[in-house]
């Protein structure tokens, strides 16, 4: 590999003082909007400029997941320092309905290589990427199967560099990146139905496991792991 990048990354994953139940999209939103709010001075947690409140259009370096009942917040960057600071423990939280209380934080702080790969690398999807909106969605259902092919590699590209690029990662290379018997399902994101993408990824890209790609990747989409 030849490495292009070091980037810090915090992963913060919260047990409450219950059990919850709830699917993982449902309770992302519900992690991210319950955190935005208990650290709303910050703008890396809700991607709102504070003076204006407009979006801030980057790529997020606060992320939010869930995996097996716990909440998972991610940290990359300047946010990865950030969330190794923060009072977790006994922090009170509205998840939805639900009043829950923080009663561990297991931190872990690692450091995220990026870099060109001497051969492909494969990836899995931990949670669907969101590589359409509902503009190009309605072009690539006009599409033949091969055309969909080429034109889910082609946003597949897309959407890697640009979150690169939002971690000031500059690829040199061409960029080559594929998914392997992909598997289509309905996410939800902002009101709106949206194609999710599950699947293998091979790239040329050497990419950290935990790094997220494509729309929306504050909200839970786009997780790789290796």
């Amino acid at each position: 590999m030849h490495l292009l990048a070091t980037i810090p990354l915090t992963q913060v994953e919260l047990r409450w003082d219950r059990e919850l139940a709830g699917g993982p999209e449902q309770r992302t939103k519900q992690l991210r909007g319950a955190l935005a709010n208990a650290f709303r001075g910050d703008d890396l947690f809700h991607q709102h400029d504070l003076l204006t409140g407009k979006a801030l259009y980057r790529y997020p370096r606060v992320q939010y997941r869930w995996r097996r009942g716990r909440g998972l917040v991610v940290g990359w960057g300047q946010a990865a320092d950030r969330l190794l600071n923060l009072p977790w423990l006994e922090l009170n939280l509205l998840l939805g309905e639900t009043p829950v209380v923080v009663s561990d934080a297991a931190l872990t702080l690692n450091q995220g290589h990026f870099g060109v790969g001497d051969h492909l690398g494969y990836y899995r999807l931990e949670t669907p990427v969101l590589l359409f909106n509902q503009e190009n969605y309605r072009r690539y259902q006009a599409m033949t199967a091969t055309q969909q092919r080429s034109e889910r590699e082609r946003l597949l590209v897309a959407n890697l560099l640009t979150a690169l690029r939002g971690l000031d990662v500059t690829f040199p290379e061409r960029l080559y990146a594929t998914l392997g018997e992909p598997q289509t399902c309905t996410c939800h994101y902002k009101g709106e139905k949206l194609l999710g993408l599950t699947g293998e990824l091979a790239t040329n890209a050497a990419l950290p496991s935990g790094f997220s790609f494509g729309h929306a990747v504050s909200h839970g989409y786009g997780w790789l792991t290796l």
